[in-house]
Formats: C-alpha cells, sequence, structure tokens
C-alpha cells in the first residue's frame, strides 16, 4: 500500500469510528452503550471445538495444526444496530471465542487468555466492498430515513443496496443456519481462506406451540438447548484465485467447495440466566483476537481491527 493509499484509508477509518461514536452517544444518551451492531443477543452458549483428525498436510496450520478439543463460548445475535423483532427478515450473527489457543496471537484477548475469534453471520458477503463504500452504508444504516435516501440517490451504491436485501432473509431457528466469515483469513504461510459454519441439523425449524413473538429465536433456542445437544461442521473455502475468491471484493461469494476441518459441539445447557446473560454482554469479539497463522487480510479487515477495539474502550467509559 503506497504512503497517499495509507493515508486516505486512515482518513476513512478515522470518520468511520467518528460516525459510530456518534450513533452511541445519540442512541443511548442516559443509559449503557450497547453495541453498534449484534447488540441483540439470542443467547451465550457453551460449546467445545474439536479439530478434525484426517486433515491434509496443508491444513494443519494454527488452530488446526493437531487433533485436540477447546473449550469455546458461542455468541448468537441480530446483526441490526436497534433491538427489534425476530419477525422481519435480517442477517443473524454467531460469534466463536475458542478458549487457550496456542502460538503467537495478534491481539489479547480483554479476558487473559489467547483466544481464536471466528465471527460469522448469515451472508456469505459483506455488501460494502471497501472502506470508503463502507463508512457511507454504515452511516446510512445507523441515521435513519434521510440518510437512507442520500445514501441510495447515489447510482453507484445500488449493487450494494441490492446485495443487503438479497441475503437478508427470515429465520425459524438459529441453530439450522449456516454462517459465513465474510472476510478472507492467512491460513498458515501460503494459503487464504474463509470459513464457513454449517449446522448438523439444517432442518431444524420452529417448534413451540404459540405464536412467533418479537423474542422467538430467544425462546426457540431456549427450547432446543435444554432439551438437546446440537452442533455445527466448521469448514473452510480455500483460495486460489481471484476471479472465483477474491481477497479485497467481499461483495462477491466465494466459488470453492466446503472442506470440513472441525466440530462445534453445543452440549445440552441451559443459558438464560443473569450470570451468562451480562457474560455475553460484557465478552469482546474481534476477527483479530486469534492467532498470526489466521491474520485477517483485506480492507475490510484492516478496518474492523481499529473500529472494534476503539467502540469497544468507548463503551466501556460510558
Amino acid at each position: 500500500m503506497s504512503e497517499n493509499q495509507y493515508t486516505k484509508e486512515e482518513k476513512e477509518i478515522q470518520e468511520l469510528i467518528r460516525t459510530m461514536k456518534d450513533y452511541l452517544d445519540k442512541e443511548y444518551r442516559n443509559g449503557k452503550k450497547l453495541r453498534n451492531f449484534h447488540p441483540k443477543m439470542h443467547g451465550l452458549l457453551k460449546g467445545t471445538l474439536s479439530i478434525a483428525e484426517d486433515l491434509p498436510e496443508e491444513l494443519r496450520q494454527g488452530l488446526f495444526k493437531e487433533a485436540r478439543s477447546y473449550e469455546a463460548w458461542i455468541r448468537l445475535s441480530n446483526a441490526p444496530p436497534k433491538i427489534k423483532s425476530d419477525k422481519p427478515a435480517s442477517g443473524r450473527g454467531l460469534a466463536i471465542k475458542v478458549m487457550g489457543v496456542e502460538g503467537e496471537t495478534i491481539e489479547p484477548d480483554p479476558m487473559g487468555v489467547p483466544t481464536q475469534n471466528f465471527l460469522l453471520t448469515t451472508s456469505p458477503i459483506l455488501s460494502a466492498w471497501n472502506i470508503s463504500l463502507y463508512a457511507k452504508a454504515i452511516k446510512a444504516v445507523l441515521f435513519g430515513l434521510w440518510e437512507q435516501v442520500k445514501f441510495a440517490f447515489n447510482p453507484s451504491h445500488w449493487r450494494s443496496i441490492y446485495l443487503t436485501f438479497k441475503y437478508s432473509k427470515k429465520h425459524d431457528n438459529l441453530l439450522s443456519q449456516t454462517y459465513f466469515s465474510g472476510g478472507a483469513f492467512k491460513f498458515g504461510p501460503s494459503l487464504y481462506v474463509k470459513f464457513v459454519l454449517t449446522p448438523l441439523e439444517p432442518n431444524l425449524g420452529y417448534t413451540l406451540n404459540e405464536e412467533k413473538g418479537d423474542d422467538f429465536l430467544k425462546s426457540q433456542l431456549i427450547k432446543d438447548c435444554e432439551t438437546r445437544p446440537h452442533g455445527f461442521t466448521l469448514n473452510v473455502q480455500i483460495h486460489k484465485n481471484d476471479q472465483d475468491q477474491p481477497l479485497e471484493n467481499t461483495s462477491i461469494a466465494w466459488k470453492a467447495p466446503l472442506i470440513p476441518v472441525a466440530t462445534l459441539h453445543i452440549p445440552q445447557q441451559s443459558f438464560d440466566c443473569e450470570g451468562r446473560i451480562e457474560m455475553g454482554e460484557t465478552l469482546e469479539f474481534s476477527p483479530w483476537m486469534g492467532l498470526k497463522d489466521h491474520e485477517p487480510v483485506g480492507g475490510i479487515n484492516r478496518a474492523r481491527r481499529r473500529v472494534y477495539k476503539e467502540l469497544a474502550a468507548y463503551r466501556k467509559e460510558s
């Protein structure tokens, strides 16, 4: 990256951080500041990530170097910045914090132990594919109708708007969805990948004997987790070329097979208690809290590094 490109990117990141701080100040004038995105948590689940035993040599990197199991925390949420009903089409999030990883990490986790974080959503793409567009889209999402009209008036934004609506869907059950990392990551010294989490039971649906309420996804999750264990397969897609698997343009879904590398086990549990809720609201997640072998790549990931860290600190000050 040239000096001019770095200066331009730095200014855009600073503007993005200012926009998101302004939103927090406006939205939470008289109370605790929540996350800019994913503030509506459905639950914080305890799980185990078990690395596959039969990985090919090229995939035995970082966290996946050897077959072993790690304790993990799993936070499920709605993506939008405001806490609203679960019934409309939206994006959902699933963040994993793998505990006690071994190796050189990029950033320390406030928990005080080395972790590997995976931040995934139900969309296979990030519709704003560069920092400048990302900053404008965030402002439109956070500051209401007039900003949205201004954003939509620009034809160069139309593809981003289309993709946002395309991948925003209604969901009946959080444990039956596929979740995607959005951005790309290093995988050892020579590979780049995206992570995809696929459900072991994709046909799970809504089974409560009552009409769907505004918080039905949490109610369904409580029932499912109290009844029996569940799980997901963690897969990677490997970058081969920029046409089919672009590293910078996050608005293009990768065309690549899914290669299973681990299983996420979710044991039977009760999680709807004060301590677990408080922990879920306190935990910080960032793709930069992880091993250097899995360093995030691309402009959007570079922006997320600064934004996540500064916004987490700003919320703590409130």
